[in-house]
């Protein structure tokens, strides 16, 4: 059944009212036939329904003002623009151990599907750090559970009693409604330690096993560099909490020192944070940090490289270290489902030719992003097309291009690419889009038309 805009908005609301005997198509089909059937302009019957249809626009409007998440503007900020209609207000909580997760709204369309979470303490109390929600997995009509393409979440030390988590998925369907079923779980929270100095003597450690990276040397050249070494003296601040984690290596590149610690996959981690100079008391923090290893491996390699370092100023140096403690909040998988109709995208094969070679072969516009897939000269220094975006007020808004994927044709001297562009407001935050507010996409100096 081809629903009308008015009539999508009757059926979602419907749907939100937990009455499982309820034949929310019969509803939708009277709605229909009463819209359908004229009423006298003097009839009491057409009072009446006036007052009715007031009433419930007063009590949809109530509704929508009560369940909409607060976690769109601690996301994305003051200035994220939701346009009215887009999401679906859910409000679906479950309470394990002592805290309610809860599935706050979602942004349905067919090409994309986006979903907020929460978790607070059911007593109110602030969260001791971050959530960790992990990979919230979503299952569209009984199909093969699937990880989200992007995943952003925010921890506010301001507002400690309350986290929330941004979660999107691709979808690609064609029917008017899809069943949506959400497993997420457990829930843990990254309690972080205050900066700790560990007594090591970094001169004797190199003496005994000097080690010098190469320039370019990355990875697992360096993976397998630090497994020669061999530390088992070398005590950490923490080992009584956290006796997994072990000092892994020191050696130095072309930038300075390097430090490294080993932890498992599941559990508590750590990593170098600063140095201090105890000559001038001077702490120099860590010019970058890489993390090596995998799943599969079972532990983690994370080295720390502090800059213009040398050999000689190891004797005078203490490093300090930052731990992390996963504290389980919820120890179970739950799982929210509900069913609702989607959104319209919009999507194109193209064969557009940009000034610098690139080709762009896909199009598609939905109330979450603007996606684009193509190929561009196998060059290190290509840059991703700008796109721009006029709405129908007349005003033009800009992207960003949240996320990049690059494939490589067998001979074909191109690389393939899949963009994801994010919309933005005046101030930079985020912006969603109903799809009749776009009256075109600019993709460098090309305009194309969303057709009506």
């Amino acid at each position: 059944m081809n629903l009308t805009p008015d009539e999508r908005r009757i059926r979602a609301a419907l749907e939100q009212i937990e009455t499982p005997m309820y034949d929310i198509g019969a509803a939708v089909q009277e709605q229909r036939s009463r819209l359908s059937h004229r009423i006298p302009i003097h009839s009491p019957h057409r009072i009446l329904a006036a007052v009715l249809a007031a009433l419930l626009l007063m009590v949809t409007a109530a509704a929508a003002v009560l369940q909409f998440s607060g976690g769109w503007h601690t996301i994305f900020g003051n200035g994220v623009t939701i346009p009215e209609g887009i999401t679906l207000p859910l409000q679906s909580s479950q309470t394990v151990d002592g805290y309610t997760i809860t599935l706050e709204d979602a942004i349905v369309s067919d090409s994309s599907i986006a979903v907020i979470f929460s978790v607070k303490s059911s007593d109110g109390a602030a969260i001791p750090g971050p959530v960790d929600f992990g990979n919230i997995m979503l299952s569209v009509d009984g199909s093969e559970p699937q990880t989200p393409e992007a995943a952003q979440s925010v921890f506010n030390p301001d507002a400690p009693s309350v986290q929330y988590c941004y979660q999107e998925y691709e979808y690609a369907g064609t029917a008017d409604t899809v069943s949506l079923t959400f497993t997420a779980g457990p829930i843990i929270c990254m309690e972080s330690s205050d900066l700790v100095t560990a007594d090591i003597d970094l001169d004797a450690l190199y003496q005994a096993q000097p080690l010098a990276f190469p320039a370019g040397t990355e990875g697992e050249a360096r993976t397998e560099a630090y497994s020669l070494q061999y530390f088992p003296g070398v005590s950490l601040p923490l080992a009584g909490r956290a006796p997994e984690i072990t000092f892994a290596g020191i050696a130095f590149d072309e930038s300075g020192l390097c430090l490294a610690l080993s932890y498992p996959v599941d559990g508590a981690s750590a990593e170098f944070a600063s140095i201090t100079d105890m000559r001038t008391g001077e702490s120099i923090s860590a010019l970058s940090s890489s993390t090596y290893g995998n799943s599969s491996s079972r532990r983690f390699l994370h080295q720390a490289c502090f800059p213009d370092i040398c050999a000689d100023d190891l004797p005078y140096l203490k490093p300090q270290l930052t731990y992390t403690f996963p504290i389980v909040l919820a120890n179970q998988t739950m799982t929210f489902s509900f069913r609702t109709s989607t959104a319209d995208s919009w999507s194109r094969e193209l064969a557009l030719q940009l000034a610098d070679g690139t080709t762009i072969t896909h199009l598609i516009v939905s109330p979450t992003c603007i996606e684009l897939e193509g190929m561009h000269p196998d060059s290190p220094d290509w840059e991703q097309p700008s796109v721009t975006l006029q709405l129908t007020d007349g005003s033009c808004i800009s992207t960003n291009p949240r996320a990049t994927t690059f494939y490589s044709p067998d001979g074909s001297g191109q690389t393939g690419y899949g963009i994801s562009y994010e919309y933005l407001s005046d101030d930079s935050s985020r912006r969603f889009l109903s799809l009749s507010d776009i009256v075109s996409v600019q993709i460098e100096d090309a305009t194309i038309r969303i057709e009506e």
